[in-house]
């Protein structure tokens, strides 16, 4: 069985129009959510065989906020993580080596939402896919889970929506 969740970055400061894409930083409002995820994390005690992220500032603020709150799991980043399409995001999937069960990815969208879209199974849990597909928030985390044995295999609908949560809920 495999376990796969995301979380979207959390927000990012817009207010410097000459810093690039990659290097943005996170808002005040985004470390306040970062902080209220983490603290769902610790709550629910939430735990990954693996942790990758997006080299993306933001995206790596937002992970090392949430750390204190995931117990003895590495943070790998990977600037292949630096995307925003889906396919790219379902090959990063795919490569992910078989003995890790459980896995975060802390993104970007429309990835997350895209790849959460096609790999769930359309015919459960229409509630939390309809949130989904209506908007995957900044900080927004979500599960799936399939009983797949090989990451290699991941494909379209093979996967449950497990959860979704965003930090405006907490």
């Amino acid at each position: 069985m495999k376990s796969l969740s995301f979380i979207r970055h959390a927000k990012s400061d817009w207010t410097s129009p000459l810093v690039s894409d990659h290097d943005r930083r996170l808002a005040d409002r985004g470390q306040r959510a970062s902080t209220i995820m983490k603290d769902f994390f610790e709550s629910t005690n939430k735990n990954f065989d693996s942790v990758f992220s997006s080299t993306a500032l933001r995206a790596v603020e937002t992970i090392e906020i949430i750390k204190p709150s995931i117990k003895d799991t590495e943070i790998i980043y990977k600037k292949d993580l630096y995307t925003f399409d889906d396919h790219m995001m379902l090959d990063f999937i795919s490569k992910i080596t078989d003995d890790i069960s459980s896995v975060l990815i802390v993104g970007h969208n429309p990835a997350i939402q895209e790849t959460v879209l096609r790999l769930s199974d359309t015919d459960q849990n229409s509630n939390l896919l309809n949130r989904v597909e209506h908007k995957y928030p900044t900080a927004a985390f979500c599960t799936l889970t399939s009983t797949i044995d090989k990451w290699s295999h991941t494909g379209d609908t093979m996967f449950k929506i497990k959860e979704f949560i965003c930090p405006k809920e907490l």
